[in-house]
């Protein structure tokens, strides 16, 4: 086994040991259902890049998506909700890997999570 063969046992590890994040689903005032991915400081996360081709509710498909950033030095939410897909695009720079349609997020400090925000 050479040097960069363990870099990449350790990149297996990190899907392994990952929170694959897991939508909740609501609906609006007009009852339309949209979902939701919450991403937590500090921890390792794997999501789907597009959700819309996975998650189906009563065989609809869901249009919205959210994301929510949680604290854990604020023990609370950051901010209100995000679109997904334009908070995906802001976490690309501290994505780790990627497979299929999945990423995997390394466990992001306070002040970066606040940056996604902003």
């Amino acid at each position: 086994m050479g040097l960069f063969d363990k870099f990449k046992k350790k990149e297996n590890n990190d899907w392994k040991n990952a929170y694959v994040g897991k939508p909740h689903f609501y609906s609006d005032k007009g009852g339309k259902p949209f979902g939701v991915f919450s991403l937590t400081e500090g921890t390792l996360t794997s999501f789907p890049k597009n959700p819309k081709l996975l998650y189906k509710v009563d065989n609809a498909e869901i249009n919205e998506w959210k994301l929510m950033l949680v604290s854990i030095t604020n023990k609370g939410v950051l901010g209100d909700m995000m679109d997904y897909y334009e908070a995906v695009n802001k976490l690309m720079k501290f994505v780790i890997d990627e497979k299929d349609n999945n990423i995997l997020i390394r466990g992001l400090l306070l002040e970066e999570l606040n940056e996604v925000l902003g």
